[in-house]
């Protein structure tokens, strides 16, 4: 098993590794059941955290980390699988909870059809998922990770400090996100969006390693990106709702008037929450990181004050750059 040690810079990549690897399987194994009943949205949703933070580790530790060919494939497989249950958990919510109620007459009547269609569609994916998580070809998938967990493979210096490339990750997420569209838009578009979000979940990732590796130096930052990735979930939820209404193929033949004005309008007010995040997000840019050199062991949790990273804005210098170029 991995080591049992507080969170400090001073972490190894092994040891880190380790830690994070040895967490994220537990938390596969703790919902792994309940998902394969399909009576537990939440089981499924959080199988597919866990599936998705170990491979946000595998690509941060990409170069340290020898996990081989096939485990980064499955993994892949196995999200796919969970991804197509909770999918439908999620509007299946949206629609039912939020709309139903406030419909009458034949759209309510239509509405009710659809959640009829979109619940046998989720049976059909559920029904997937549990012979997928039956099968021998998962349990090999499981013992891989018990394995990987307990006795990483290096392709790199394992004694390298976790630190140093957690918060060079963080600094390229910071960077990417900085340069996104959807950060740089006045109104941005679905697509772009779509792209913030990604790149927002994965540097929330980064973030939460370090916390749980390396210290809470970034509570700030990870509290924002956390109500920055939920904003623009739910913005996703109702683009793809609202895109699905319009097309109008299967059971979502319209029209749809009220359901319609009200995703509209929903759309819009979270919307409005997104533009507050990111101005909010933008307050914390700062022209130059004041994150020093990693040279000796940082003990965050002595500092007086939490460090914080310039996420959003690149410097005049990165803008003059992409000018010339």
């Amino acid at each position: 098993m991995p080591e049992s040690l507080a969170p400090t810079p001073a972490l190894t990549v092994r040891q880190a590794a380790g830690r994070i690897f040895a967490e994220q399987v537990r938390e596969l194994g703790r919902h792994e059941q309940k998902a394969k009943k399909g009576r537990d949205p939440e089981a499924v949703h959080q199988m597919r955290v866990a599936t998705r933070r170990l491979r946000a580790a595998l690509r941060i530790f990409r170069g340290y980390l020898a996990p081989g060919k096939r485990l980064p494939e499955e993994l892949r497989r196995l999200a796919r699988r969970l991804g197509a249950v909770r999918d439908h958990d999620v509007i299946l919510t949206l629609l039912e909870e939020r709309h139903l109620a406030a419909l009458q007459g034949a759209e309510r009547e239509r509405l009710e059809d659809l959640l009829a269609g979109l619940k046998e569609r989720r049976f059909a994916a559920q029904e997937k998922l549990e012979r997928a998580l039956g099968r021998g070809r998962y349990a090999k998938l499981a013992r891989g990770l018990d394995d990987f967990a307990a006795r990483p493979r290096f392709a790199g210096d394992e004694d390298a400090m976790a630190a140093r490339i957690l918060v060079d990750g963080i600094e390229s997420w910071g960077t990417a996100i900085a340069r996104d569209p959807g950060m740089t838009d006045p109104e941005p578009e679905t697509d772009e969006l779509h792209q913030l979000r990604i790149d927002v979940k994965r540097l929330r990732y980064v973030l939460d390693f370090h916390a749980a590796t390396c210290g809470m130096a970034y509570e700030v930052e990870r509290k924002l990106a956390r109500a920055m990735q939920d904003c623009l979930g739910e913005l996703h939820d109702h683009d793809l709702l609202l895109a699905w209404l319009e097309r109008g193929k299967d059971f979502f033949a319209g029209p749809w008037p009220v359901l319609g004005h009200a995703l509209v309008a929903d759309r819009a007010k979270l919307f409005r929450r997104f533009l507050r995040l990111r101005r909010s997000w933008k307050a914390r840019t700062r022209r130059e990181p004041t994150v020093a050199p990693l040279e000796e062991p940082r003990f965050v949790n002595l500092e007086p004050a939490p460090v914080t990273l310039r996420l959003i804005a690149p410097t005049r210098k990165d803008v003059a750059s992409s000018l010339i170029a």
